[in-house]
């Protein structure tokens, strides 16, 4: 008698099967995470809710926890146009962005998704221009509010100047 024994491994979820679909649905995703994040940071802001809980990972902390899962996922999928591109790089932009501590790192972070978004092909889909714009305009204001909790330093000039 013999044993057959057959090892199968899937390098990526059901992303391999159709990578295009999975980066628009998975970016959209990712938005919608980035939104509920920026809004649980700011109310968590305006009432002070973690500090009277006293709690050690707040709710902030796991909703940006989530983002940047999200944003690993997006960037272990090959992108095959340059729509996926576009969303590949911002989705890299944003794990960046949530995952470090350093104001110039979100500044520089936010500046290169400036610098993807006028370097796009005018030939990108709609949809996709519209959802790498909104992801900007989320860096924008995860930026803007880091800003404002840290205090605004010396050495950061606006992006606007």
């Amino acid at each position: 008698m013999t044993n057959n024994i057959n090892i199968t491994s899937n390098p990526a979820p059901k992303a391999s099967a159709k990578p295009q679909k999975y980066l628009f649905d998975g970016f959209s995703d990712l938005l919608i995470r980035m939104h509920y994040a920026l809004e649980e940071e700011e109310w968590a802001d305006d009432t002070c809710w973690d500090i009277a809980c006293d709690q050690s990972v707040s709710e902030v902390e796991k909703a940006w926890c989530f983002v940047e899962r999200k944003a690993e996922d997006l960037i272990a999928v090959q992108p095959l146009s340059e729509n996926d591109l576009i969303l590949h790089r911002i989705a890299g932009l944003v794990k960046r962005a949530v995952s470090t501590d350093n104001i110039v790192t979100l500044c520089a972070t936010h500046a290169k998704a400036l610098e993807c978004l006028s370097h796009a092909s005018q030939g990108l889909a709609p949809a996709v221009r519209d959802l790498a714009e909104e992801a900007e305009s989320c860096l924008d204001q995860l930026f803007e509010h880091a800003l404002e909790s840290e205090g605004t330093p010396d050495s950061i000039l606006p992006l606007a100047a």
